[in-house]
């Protein structure tokens, strides 16, 4: 008893030196009995047995959807075992489907809005998220080609106007071909691993609790879905109420209207929303 209290102690110690903070995590099963108020914000809240099949994607389709083109040019290319093979099926697939840029306004189907229609479709950021559209435009296409060998080289290469699509190039589907790949021979033999939690926001709507993917885990989740896995541990980053809609980040900065937050809010709630397919 006095060793382990002596343990825990000196661990205690080097947190609280190095700054670190330590989270617990809660684990809450997601059936017919689930109420809000059995999530506690100060913990990570992490949902069992919701099923994949519910889930709602960035593009507020229901997963497995064909009109989710990732999903669609996964399912169509899964029974090719060769990776070169594959990565060509993925790749021609996926074009077929996404032929062109768009902007973010047209991505989510605005396209009278006079500020998301400066921005291109990889910009967007949704009412309810905490971010600037002109800080998605600054960081995430810089972020997405970082992750990626071939494509930092291109990007380095070419003027300003074409780096804003190259996010559209045959090199960058490849690379989504290509973790999809990995991803699948991973999981498919390894199972499902829970260390790096996919993080998903909460939706409240009418008594009705929905979730839907953020920006993590998408690939994974996918192949998932893919390999008829039921449910995988899904980690609760926001609660989103349409009850709150006024004081969405992107509505208080007045990005969006309260009326144009609540449509794509409850399109995406019924499985029928739009938005950036890249």
């Amino acid at each position: 008893m006095i060793i382990k209290k002596f343990f825990i102690n000196s661990i205690q110690e080097i947190v609280d030196k190095s700054g670190l903070i330590i989270v617990k995590k809660k684990f809450i099963d997601f059936d017919k009995n689930f109420e809000l108020s059995k999530l506690n914000l100060s913990e990570a809240n992490i949902l069992v047995n919701y099923k994949l099949h519910n889930l709602i994607t960035t593009a507020g389709k229901k997963l497995g959807s064909l009109e989710d083109p990732y999903y669609y040019a996964l399912k169509e290319s899964l029974p090719i075992t060769e990776k070169k093979k594959f990565i060509q099926s993925f790749t021609n697939k996926i074009k077929f489907i996404v032929k062109s840029p768009r902007t973010a306004a047209e991505a989510i189907g605005l396209g009278d809005s006079k500020i998301l229609s400066k921005y291109p479709e990889w910009a967007l950021v949704k009412p309810w998220e905490e971010k600037l559209i002109e800080e998605s435009y600054q960081s995430y296409l810089v972020k997405f080609v970082l992750k990626r060998k071939k494509l930092k080289k291109l990007y380095a290469t070419i003027n300003k106007e074409k780096r804003e699509n190259i996010i559209y190039n045959d090199l960058a589907w490849e690379s989504h071909a290509e973790q999809f790949f990995k991803l699948y021979n991973s999981i498919n033999k390894n199972g499902f691993k829970n260390t790096n939690l996919v993080s998903v926001n909460l939706f409240v709507h009418n008594g009705v609790n929905r979730l839907s993917l953020s920006e993590d885990g998408n690939h994974r989740t996918r192949i998932a879905y893919a390999l008829d896995l039921n449910t995988i541990p899904l980690k609760v980053s926001k609660i989103v109420d349409l009850n709150n809609v006024n004081d969405w980040f992107n509505v208080k900065n007045q990005l969006y209207t309260p009326e144009e937050a609540k449509k794509i809010f409850v399109n995406y709630f019924n499985y029928s929303g739009q938005g950036a397919f890249v």
